[in-house]
């Protein structure tokens, strides 16, 4: 469509494109919502650690190759930095957290990870959708809390889905398997 700019000269004029296209643009700038910084989550998680350190780790293409066919889905990267919580020289925990696409968004997250290898949390840090935020309330996050890496963490199967929030729910479930295949891969063996 070819708007001629020289007839409207010195008049507005508001076509119907251009007013869905602002009401979209407004929607989707607003639907941002944070509920927790990085730092803000790990401190929360890991309250009675006396350190946090950050730790880059890498998957070579034989370990990426496996943790996608056991995930079912491909890897955008091979590269995660995760957290690791130490008290008196022992590990109190691990974390990740990662982004994963709900309906067309990402949604940030957080997964913490005890020393063997059971969910300890999962915290909302970031939801972009306008649709779905349910999945940062309590009751849904809860269902995570012990989940290993040998539990099919699915909905319908082990995971309770939210009505109207079903891809957001499937995000957060797929990122919690991912961070504790990453766990297994690098960690696990400990």
């Amino acid at each position: 469509m070819a708007i001629d700019f020289s007839a409207m000269e010195g008049r507005t004029v508001w076509r119907p494109s251009l007013i869905l296209f602002a009401v979209l643009l407004s929607l989707s700038a607003g639907a941002q919502t944070i509920y927790l910084k990085p730092a803000e989550a790990l401190k929360i998680i890991f309250k009675d650690s006396r350190e946090v350190v950050s730790e880059k780790k890498s998957l070579s293409p034989e370990q990426k190759s496996a943790v996608e066919k056991r995930l079912g889905t491909k890897l955008a990267k091979e590269d995660w930095n995760f957290y690791i919580a130490r008290s008196d020289g022992k590990i109190d925990g691990y974390a990740l957290i990662d982004n994963e696409i709900g309906k067309t968004e990402p949604i940030t997250f957080i997964t913490a990870i005890t020393p063997q290898g059971e969910v300890k949390a999962v915290e909302i840090l970031v939801y972009r959708e306008p649709v779905g935020s349910e999945v940062h309330d309590k009751r849904f996050v809860k269902q995570y809390l012990g989940k290993k890496v040998s539990d099919p963490i699915r909905i319908g199967q082990d995971i309770t889905n939210i009505s109207g929030a079903t891809m957001s729910a499937r995000a957060v479930s797929n990122g919690v398997k991912r961070a504790l295949l990453l766990w297994e891969v690098f960690y696990g063996q400990r």
